[in-house]
């Protein structure tokens, strides 16, 4: 229990640790007074409460605001859809720009059928003979 809390509550000694991380000697006494009321039968629920009427609510954790969660979750769905968005419209243009590049007699030939083939061939004989 001990190595639980003290990884787990944060330090009122260096600000942004764990009581197990932070190098302070006052911090290697918090871990003893933690060990000492463990010891002395007292529940985790216990110690903590203890610790919050001592040092005040942050040593808990940082629990971030919901807003904050749900910000950047939506951030996250608005980047997404923005990447699939420019995804498309790239591959659109990638197409538009192959069938623009590639109109010569060979891309025509291959979507004619024989008797379209036919009658283009006939209608340019018609043409020469002018």
């Amino acid at each position: 229990m001990l190595s639980d809390l003290s990884n787990e509550l944060m330090s009122p000694y260096c600000p942004g640790r764990t009581i197990a991380s932070c190098p302070s000697d006052q911090a290697r006494k918090l871990e003893d007074h933690i060990l000492a009321e463990a010891q002395a039968g007292k529940s985790r629920e216990e110690i903590e409460q203890s610790l919050v009427q001592r040092f005040g609510p942050q040593i808990i954790g940082y629990a971030p605001q919901p807003v904050v969660l749900y910000g950047a979750a939506a951030a996250g769905f608005a980047g997404l859809l923005l990447l699939v968005w420019a995804g498309r419209r790239w591959r659109r243009a990638k197409a538009t720009t192959a069938s623009v590049a590639a109109p010569g007699p060979a891309a025509a030939a291959t979507t004619l059928s024989a008797r379209d083939r036919d009658r283009l061939d006939d209608a340019l004989d018609e043409v020469d003979e002018f």
